[in-house]
């Protein structure tokens, strides 16, 4: 009864991530009905800045693998391998990229602008 935990959890977890992502399709799907009916219509669309789309789960994944590695760090049992820490750098390293990207993107539009 006790190995059933993990796997209801996990099943868990990925029922609500498969929910998000077809929530967010759907979101999509709506938009791209609107902007198509605009554009039929003769409205002048104005599309949604994919830029500031970078900023919060940039820091949201910077600042979860600053806490993994941290809490790794200091509350591995002693008896647990060494280096298990080491796996939080994963998530800072995806929110770090998140991060130069939108900085990145964020300088060519203010040389544009120019």
């Amino acid at each position: 009864m006790e190995e059933m935990i993990p796997i209801s959890m996990f099943l868990s977890a990925a029922a609500i991530i498969i929910v998000a992502l077809f929530l967010k399709l759907q979101k999509r799907k709506i938009e791209s009905t609107e902007i198509l009916a605009a554009i039929e219509k003769g409205v002048e669309v104005k599309f949604p800045d994919v830029n500031r789309n970078r900023l919060l789960p940039g820091l949201i994944w910077l600042f979860l693998g600053i806490i993994m590695t941290l809490g790794m760090a200091l509350a591995i049992p002693e008896d647990a391998p060494s280096g298990m820490w080491v796996w939080g750098l994963i998530p800072a390293a995806v929110g770090a990229a998140y991060l130069i990207v939108y900085r990145i993107d964020e300088q060519k539009g203010d040389s544009e602008e120019k």
